[in-house]
């Protein structure tokens, strides 16, 4: 747990000098992407492509060129409890060239870990990066891309904490099947009912939470860009409509 504080420490004290704290942006958006072990290889690269496909998409360059001074945006992997990485941010996109820079620098960073799943410190640790981004009145985003079915309730504790500070969660919940573990000797999926009611149900019922929170499913690894667009969109839909309002 130190070495893990310490390294956000890092992290913030270099955030702290590229972060647009003047800027009124529409939105602070932390991407916060699973890559424990239960994605593998090939899935891992699924995803680090769909970034790269959405980020440079004509609809989500519009919408980004459409929001009041850009979005601010982080990219953060997580996999066990000491190993969340900020791989990419703060960046600043304003237009296609900032939008397709940092899709390409998402995709062709190398995997942080492969650990098992911590998605509640994870939730915690960018939870911390927002609260000490000094965004102002933009819109605090944490999206969630995993496909861990569930954890005992302890993600819902940091999820309305966070929705008490001004924060709020929506996930990408990745419909997948792989074994999960085995229940009296059988064999069980992630997307199976595992004790928390099936993947879908754990992110409604214990991470997605605040104003607009909302969920987009991906039914599996060769859909993640085309869901990932979606939620994109919706994201940057509802965070310029609050600044209509």
């Amino acid at each position: 747990m130190r070495l893990m504080t310490c390294l956000f420490a890092a992290l913030l004290l270099a955030f702290g000098g590229t972060a647009r704290a003047e800027r009124a942006v529409d939105v602070a958006l932390v991407l916060l992407t699973d890559v424990s072990n239960s994605i593998d290889d090939h899935e891992y690269a699924l995803v680090k492509e769909g970034y790269r496909a959405a980020f440079s998409d004509p609809e989500v360059i519009a919408a980004i060129q459409g929001s009041y001074g850009g979005v601010a945006v982080a990219y953060v992997e997580f996999s066990g409890a000491h190993e969340v990485t900020l791989v990419r941010g703060w960046d600043h996109l304003t237009d296609a060239a900032s939008s397709q820079a940092f899709g390409a620098a998402v995709a062709s960073a190398p995997r942080s870990s492969a650990g098992n799943t911590a998605l509640a410190a994870s939730l915690k640790q960018a939870v911390r990066l927002l609260k000490e981004g000094g965004f102002g009145a933009a819109r605090l985003v944490i999206d969630v891309a995993s496909d861990h079915p569930g954890d005992s309730g302890r993600s819902a504790p940091i999820r309305d904490a966070a929705v008490a500070d001004g924060i709020t969660i929506n996930a990408l919940p990745i419909i997948g099947q792989h074994p999960a573990g085995t229940i009296d000797g059988r064999l069980t999926y992630t997307s199976a009912q595992w004790g928390w009611g099936g993947t879908a149900a754990f992110y409604q019922r214990d991470v997605i939470g605040g104003a607009g929170a909302f969920m987009v499913e991906a039914q599996n690894y060769d859909s993640f860009a085309a869901a990932l667009k979606r939620k994109l969109l919706l994201e940057l839909m509802i965070s310029q409509n609050d600044r209509l309002q």
